[in-house]
């Protein structure tokens, strides 16, 4: 029973920080942004993992500067739901004497149709943990 509270709890969170991102990424302009975007790429730590994600639902996990990588199930990420669950957590890029003192960083990127990009510093583990853990769990043979 606890455990049914706690997964009430858990979804009406995630619904609020839903509807927080989603309000603030329409009060941006950001709408018409999100559906340009061809990939959006996490490195956290910078340099450690990198999870990226494409348009047709293809997503990739690499481990460091290795070339290797490894196939999600396509379809694990929803692109447009990424991108609007990112706009919370994105910082613009500061050199390190700037940045927060001890503080895990890692990097965002994203790229659009019309061949720019953008990057962003994202500070937050747990949420770069939780796509990590998700793409481990979809990995396919």
């Amino acid at each position: 029973m606890n455990m049914h509270r706690n997964s009430q709890r858990q979804f009406i969170l995630r619904a609020l920080l839903l509807l927080g991102a989603m309000a603030l990424f329409l009060a941006s302009g950001c709408n018409a942004r999100a559906n340009s975007v061809t990939s959006v790429s996490i490195d956290f730590p910078h340099g450690a993992t990198r999870l990226l994600v494409k348009r047709d639902g293809r997503a990739y996990l690499f481990y460091g500067e290795l070339p290797q990588h490894q196939e999600i199930e396509p379809g694990t990420f929803d692109i447009d739901d990424l991108f609007i669950d990112l706009q919370g957590k994105l910082n613009p890029v500061l050199p390190a004497e700037n940045r927060p003192l001890g503080a895990a960083v890692g990097m965002v990127q994203f790229r659009f149709q019309d061949g720019s990009q953008k990057d962003y510093l994202i500070y937050d583990a747990d949420f770069a943990e939780s796509l990590f853990a998700m793409a481990r769990a979809n990995i396919l043979p």
